[in-house]
């Protein structure tokens, strides 16, 4: 890299390339500066202190598999088939053997090239003989050529340009790692969904047949003449509005299931999956410190070897600016037979230089093209490292408050239970009126399905959170 930093001074006004660039590798490893002056700077003790505040310290890290700490079979073997079969998973996979492929094209640069050529023709040369006749004279050659070539890579021209195929290529797998995370991240998070939907359905009909009760004992009151026709009615539109709830939460339910064939590789209606609950959270996980989480990331690695390969482009793209020297040798014969080739062959060696003197200012305008798409790699480097931190801190501060809401949910719920027992008993001994009764069945209900998405809701910050520390997956 320090091949190409001295071709140019430091426009006023910008951080010098080779700062910037230390700078990056120090964020990488520690967290407490800034690539750029526009950009604002990490505090890393700070950073450290927050998440420590939020985290218990004798809390452990969690499994390399985190969705395990779920014990879930079922997702588990989800999660073992969508890394098998998912086609966006296999596409990352695609562009990874792309990615071996160029570096083995630009590898053979490296070394010298070495082509044959070789042909068998016949002449036939028409003529009159002496006598006035004519005559036609055949003969069969056989011709054959060996040539080589070889660039003397002087100013580092073709293993600058490997070397960024080869980071090209790391970057390629750590996207890979990052697709699995994002994936497992991803079907976690619809399966928990998919539970929540499930839940939902059982608790609507639940509610459907309590509703139904209660919808007898009105109209056997409406029959004694203690109840009025409104009570009725008004009962019974509770009843169809639990039936609708209960139709859609069906539907979504449906929607989800063909969601999570979707995510393992499964045609809609192919994938067969059996009720279960939400799953007890474990303790909060260890989140390290944010130098280790950065470190972790295969996303945030990505973006730095994306750093590194366009920084060698800048490298090759200046030394292309520079001449070019190339080796030839070859070696040809012609013969009749293939017996005497190479009996007299003709060798020929050649040195070639080639010194671009006016190209319209073509090289230099690349030379400018990968110093800008360097620029743009090291902020999106950088902003990979502080969305790193933010997903951590996000995950953690919604799960905190989330637990929180589960339990003030919990509470009310409890409270309204007991409420709406009370109501009925009054309502049964005429000291309570229906319409009481009415508004409390709405808001028990309604606190339980917003206990049963407050607890999805908390699972979801929490996969948000082992998304976010989570490092590469080990191989299944």
């Amino acid at each position: 890299m320090k091949q190409h930093i001295k071709q140019k001074p430091t426009r006023p006004g910008r951080m010098p390339l080779g700062r910037a660039l230390a700078l990056t590798s120090v964020l990488l490893l520690t967290a407490c500066t800034s690539i750029s002056n526009h950009k604002p700077k990490l505090d890393a003790k700070a950073q450290s202190a927050h998440f420590k505040a939020l985290v218990p310290e004798q809390a452990e890290q969690p499994p390399a598999l985190w969705w395990t700490s779920f014990n879930s079979p079922q997702l588990n073997q989800l999660l073992s088939q969508a890394r098998a079969d998912n086609l966006t998973l296999l596409a990352t996979q695609a562009r990874l053997r792309a990615a071996q492929a160029s570096l083995q094209a630009a590898q053979a640069s490296l070394f010298p090239s070495l082509t044959l050529n070789a042909s068998r023709q016949e002449n036939t040369v028409k003529g009159v003989s002496i006598q006035g006749q004519a005559t036609n004279n055949r003969g069969l050659f056989t011709s054959a050529s060996l040539a080589a070539s070889y660039e003397v890579d002087l100013w580092a021209r073709v293993r600058n340009s490997t070397q960024a195929a080869r980071y090209q290529l790391q970057a390629t797998e750590y996207e890979l790692k990052a697709a699995e995370v994002s994936l497992s991240a991803d079907l976690a998070t619809t399966w928990s969904q998919w539970v929540a939907a499930g839940q939902t359905v059982l608790l609507l009909e639940e509610e459907l047949a309590r509703f139904n009760t209660n919808l007898d004992l009105v109209e056997l009151r409406f029959r004694q003449g203690i109840a009025v026709a409104s009570d009725v009615l008004q009962q019974r539109q509770l009843v169809e509005s639990a039936q609708g709830n209960l139709a859609q939460a069906r539907a979504n339910q449906a929607v989800l299931h063909n969601a999570l064939a979707l995510l393992v590789g499964e045609a809609p209606n192919r994938l067969v999956l059996t009720p279960e609950a939400l799953p007890t959270l474990p303790p909060l996980p260890a989140t390290g410190l944010p130098a280790e989480v950065l470190n972790r990331r295969p996303d945030v690695q990505s973006a730095w070897t994306q750093v590194l390969a366009v920084d060698r482009n800048v490298a090759a793209a200046i030394a292309n600016r520079f001449p070019q020297v190339s080796l030839r040798a070859s070696f040809s014969d012609q013969a009749r037979s293939s017996d005497v080739l190479f009996d007299n062959w003709v060798r020929n060696l050649s040195i070639n230089l080639v010194a671009p003197l006016f190209d319209g200012g073509a090289r230099s305008a690349e030379v400018e093209r990968q110093r800008a798409l360097l620029d743009e790699a090291v902020a999106q480097y950088q902003q990979a490292a502080l969305a790193a931190l933010r997903d951590v801190d996000n995950a953690l501060v919604q799960e905190t408050s989330q637990r929180e809401l589960v339990d003030s949910t919990n509470r009310q719920l409890e409270l309204a239970e007991l409420s709406l027992q009370r109501l009925f008993a009054g309502y049964r001994n005429g000291t309570v009126d229906y319409i009481a009764i009415l508004d409390a069945q709405q808001s028990t209900s309604q606190l339980r399905r917003n206990l049963l998405t407050a607890r999805q809701q908390l699972l979801e910050f929490r996969i948000a959170l082992y998304r976010a520390i989570s490092g590469s997956l080990p191989n299944t």
